[in-house]
């Protein structure tokens, strides 16, 4: 259950869900029978979906994986919509895959498709149609069914993003959402409440800026232009239901990095440059519901790119975080959920595999809970453990424009009876409904939300 949709009846109501880690394993997915496979995204139970050579190379198939496993070759090919190629772009909670099909003799013209749950493609129903011509790429999907993506016009050389009506194809009467103020636009994600978020010329006709439509509408120039980090140019990956959105922007010394904004907010390039790993190229590529980040960035004087988390104010290589001895090197994070479960890719064994990241500690709220005073017990591997290792917690109040920090540096949180143990009713908190974090070294491993009277 999305924090925004709690409902707030009792004097004293929390709600707990596990997040990041310090530490993570990890998962190659393996292939659909071929020599590469390449994630997109995950969802809400730990599907992971993507691409990946089918046997011999011939081809590559979308692919769903089932809950926290490797590829299956023979239940997780999704087949294709037309010709013999197919990518998978976004899941949702209920399993159905977004993403686009073509046949090699006309790479140019792809089409859409929106999965059953759980089901492979299927070209008898699947198939998203455009906004009037023979192209059209899907790129996310929300709980409802709702897809959005990019197609050209009919007749017309312009490309404009849509976002379809529930579990139903594109209607070009309905659902182009336009543009920024000139031709061309692209979106990427949607979020519960059918925000858009994604890309389009502005209306200086001369660079690419993000954007995020307001819920159900089409995309507003006076409003929904998201400026940038201080350069030309920026473009949206991701949206949460609080209306964070994650991209990437040039600053004003022209490098590329990766952003993240408050709630509904436009880029504030004082306080949303999520930062480098070393190199001076960043992208953001997903968030989660509490606002972290994952994507990639350059190191090392741009030799090697590699997958990012940024959890509280640090942007951190995903590198160093898992086993020191694995077989893979991650060079891009491309989703994560609210579970902090994380998909990503990388070199493993020389090979580009997809791979699943999945956290080690998980703080999860210990009941009952009295006078303010709030416990997380502590899982490791799903397994309770009294070792604690040092904690912080930190407090955040609701607003009208998402949760604001109260105390954004974090307290230490004591050690009791193998639990983490805080008393918030001595912070002074007044009436109001509240988000506590739980980190350890500075990477976010548990939340709780409750309601003061």
């Amino acid at each position: 259950m999305k924090l925004n949709r709690l409902a707030w009846s009792l004097g004293l109501v929390f709600a707990a869900s596990t997040g990041f880690a310090q530490m993570y394993t990890l998962t190659d997915l393996g292939t659909l029978g071929g020599s590469w496979s390449q994630a997109a995204a995950i969802n809400a139970w730990g599907q992971v979906a993507g691409s990946s050579g089918i046997s011999g190379d011939t081809a590559g198939h979308a692919f769903r994986t089932a809950r926290n496993r490797p590829i299956n070759p023979l239940t997780d090919d999704l087949g294709t919509l037309i010709g013999t190629n197919s990518a998978a772009t976004a899941i949702n909670a209920w399993g159905q895959v977004v993403g686009s099909s073509y046949s090699l003799a006309d790479p140019h013209a792809p089409r859409a498709f929106r999965t059953a749950p759980n089901r492979p493609i299927n070209p008898a129903t699947d198939d998203l149609g455009t906004l009037g011509s023979n192209f059209a790429l899907a790129a996310g999907i929300n709980i409802f069914g709702q897809a959005v993506g990019t197609s050209a016009l009919g007749g017309i050389a312009y490309i404009h993003a849509f976002r379809t009506a529930h579990n139903r194809a594109i209607n070009p009467a309905t659902d182009d959402l336009g543009t920024l103020g000139n031709p061309d636009s692209h979106a990427t994600g949607i979020n519960f409440f059918g925000q858009v978020v994604g890309y389009s010329i502005n209306s200086s006709g001369a660079h690419y800026h993000a954007f995020r439509a307001a819920p159900n509408r089409p995309i507003n120039p006076a409003t929904d232009d998201l400026g940038t980090l201080g350069g030309t140019d920026s473009s949206a990956a991701a949206i949460n239901d609080f209306g964070q959105v994650a991209g990437w922007s040039t600053n004003s010394g022209g490098y590329t990095h990766a952003f993240r904004t408050a709630a509904n907010s436009v880029i504030n390039p004082a306080t949303d440059d999520l930062g480098i790993l070393g190199g001076s190229l960043s992208q953001a590529a997903g968030l989660d519901d509490y606002g972290q980040v994952v994507g990639f960035a350059s190191t090392n004087g741009d030799n090697a790119q590699h997958a990012f988390l940024y959890s509280g104010t640090v942007m951190r290589d995903l590198n160093d975080l898992i086993a020191s001895d694995s077989e893979c090197e991650l060079t891009g994070a491309v989703g994560m959920n609210d579970d902090g479960e994380i998909s990503a890719n990388g070199t493993c064994g020389g090979q580009q595999h997809a791979v699943l990241l999945t956290p080690i500690y998980k703080a999860l709220i210990s009941p009952p809970i009295a006078g303010g005073t709030v416990r997380f017990k502590l899982l490791r591997n799903n397994l309770r453990t009294c070792a604690l290792p040092p904690a912080t917690i930190a407090v955040s109040r609701a607003t009208l424009s998402g949760f604001v920090p109260v105390d954004s540096a974090g307290d230490t949180v004591a050690q009791a009876s193998c639990q983490y143990v805080s008393d918030l009713s001595a912070s002074g908190l007044g009436r109001g409904i509240y988000r506590v974090d739980i980190s350890i070294a500075g990477i976010m491993v548990g939340h709780a939300v409750f309601t003061l009277r």
